[in-house]
């Protein structure tokens, strides 16, 4: 793990959650009903919630590393 508590999987997958959530939003934006309504709504929820997930995980590494 490196100093700082990220690794390159970590910073991946939040790069991808964050392409995940902007999908999401532009699903949801350009919906013609409420079914991909919500799916865009979803995917942007999911997309956020991951990558504040692993930016947790990544802190709470940090913070284990430094003590």
């Amino acid at each position: 793990m490196p100093a700082t508590g990220f690794s390159t999987s970590h910073a991946l997958f939040m790069i991808l959650s964050a392409a995940l959530a902007l999908l999401g939003v532009a699903a949801a934006s350009r919906a013609t009903d409420a079914g991909f309504a919500i799916f865009g709504a979803a995917l942007m929820a999911f997309g956020l919630g991951f990558g504040f997930w692993m930016l947790k995980r990544g802190l709470d590494a940090w913070e284990k590393a430094r003590h």
